[in-house]
């Protein structure tokens, strides 16, 4: 769970303390969870020093995995679309982000997303950069995609907003200007992507 305290804690972190906190908040998360065998429902037990659990009935091994997130911005003629979602802090808004499917590409995931919650369709998807995410225990990849048009058709079960947003604009509200988004906090991925972005 996420809490507000949690966030403003978060952004107090040095880089290697937020690295050690993301891998022990996982690890805990997992261990909770996996308490039984998913493969005949025994009980299972630590081992490899927490890194795995192993089952007291049919002796299978389980590791602790990760889910991966794509996290992404489209671009439209020198833009970014930026999402708002439920419950955010006013005027909060960020980029775009969903779980990759099963059988899915990085790219294709992109994609999916960024028209299943905003209507918007997006080629020549490109790789930035990479966050673990321990809220369980999540991968995010963020990415950014090039919008054939900037017609957005919201999905409002995904998203509470969504808006278009020039680079010169991005720039000075990630320079602590005041502009019609409040950005995403440093310590998430979601800054660095739009700082990359908004650098050209």
């Amino acid at each position: 769970m996420r809490s507000p305290a949690l966030m403003g804690l978060l952004a107090s972190l040095q880089p290697g303390e937020a690295a050690t906190y993301a891998a022990a908040r996982s690890l805990i998360d997992w261990h909770s969870r996996h308490r039984f065998c998913a493969r005949c429902g025994g009980t299972t037990h630590l081992f490899r020093g927490g890194w795995g659990r192993q089952c007291d009935v049919c002796a299978t091994e389980h590791f602790p995995r990760v889910d991966p997130v794509v996290i992404m911005i489209a671009e439209h003629d020198g833009r970014a679309l930026l999402g708002r979602g439920k419950g955010w802090p006013e005027g909060r808004y960020s980029a775009l982000a969903g779980f990759v499917e099963p059988a899915e590409s990085v790219e294709e995931a992109v994609a999916r997303e960024i028209v299943e919650e905003a209507g918007v369709r997006v080629t020549d998807v490109r790789y930035v950069a990479s966050q673990p995410w321990p809220f369980p225990s999540s991968l995010m990849i963020a990415c950014i995609g090039r919008a054939e048009d900037d017609t957005i058709t919201l999905d409002t079960n995904e998203l509470e907003d969504a808006i278009w947003v020039e680079r010169d604009v991005v720039r000075a509200v990630l320079a602590g200007e005041p502009g019609p988004f409040l950005p995403p906090p440093p310590y998430a991925i979601a800054h660095t992507l739009l700082t990359v972005w908004a650098e050209g």
